[in-house]
């Protein structure tokens, strides 16, 4: 969630926080936006650091949110703001903003987290604009903070919190299911088996997360979960449910 700054100079995370009427009760970060440009880790929320002029706004990130997600759109929103075509202002930024990207949808390398590592540092130090120099920065930061977060999205194609779109999956509870067989219907992949009075089951390999079944089914039946999954049978088995 974002809240408005109005305070520049010596402060804390908490205190802005405090201003906002925000809780820092489950937040593992922050995101104080350019020209400060950073993130701040709950364990630091109480340390003093310098808030630039013009910083506008301060984002939480909870338990739930994904810290690779976090850095991919702060990336996005930082090239956004920056009219600069230096080399490694503007060309560097996309880059690692492709890279995030490719992270974020389960098409990342684990040969990507070195290339980052490499440019990050050049960007931060030879950018010509203010946004290509903070992009390098936060970069390295965000990878230091939160590498055990992030660097799953290269080297497993996991996220471990969930929270990227593109992992969520989809999962029909037993409890709730009556084999109705709508969503069965209004998959056109072919990723649900089952059959009448049979609990449905979702095949992830061939799910293409549409979302159809969700909305087909009646008993609210379906889910759409993400880093902790519901326990689902492997094939479809007789409805319990009365």
């Amino acid at each position: 969630m974002d809240y408005a700054i109005d305070k520049a100079g010596t402060t804390t995370v908490q205190a802005l926080l405090d201003a906002a009427g925000a809780s820092a009760e489950d937040l593992k970060a922050v995101w104080l936006s350019y020209p400060t440009a950073s993130f701040v880790p709950a364990a630091q929320f109480a340390s003093e650091l310098e808030v630039a002029e013009g910083t506008e706004t301060l984002r939480t990130y909870g338990e739930g949110d994904c810290m690779a997600d976090a850095l991919y759109k702060v990336i996005g929103e930082l090239r956004m703001a920056t009219e600069c075509t230096c080399t490694f202002g503007h060309e560097g930024g996309y880059q690692l903003h492709t890279i995030m990207g490719d992270a974020c949808t389960k098409k990342g390398r684990p040969t990507d987290i070195a290339l980052m590592r490499d440019l990050a540092p050049v960007m931060e130090k030879q950018a010509i604009c203010g946004e290509g120099r903070a992009i390098g920065r936060v970069t390295t930061q965000a990878l230091d903070l939160f590498g055990a977060e992030i660097e799953p999205h290269f080297a497993k194609r996991q996220c471990p919190t969930g929270g990227c779109e593109a992992f969520k999956t989809y999962h029909v509870l037993v409890s709730k299911c009556t084999g109705c067989g709508k969503c069965l219907k209004a998959c056109d992949d072919g990723a649900i088996l089952g059959k009448a009075k049979f609990v449905h089951v979702v095949n992830q390999k061939k799910c293409t997360q549409c979302g159809q079944c969700l909305e087909a089914c009646p008993e609210g039946a379906i889910v759409r979960a993400g880093a902790k999954k519901p326990k689902t049978p492997p094939k479809p088995i007789p409805v319990r449910r009365k």
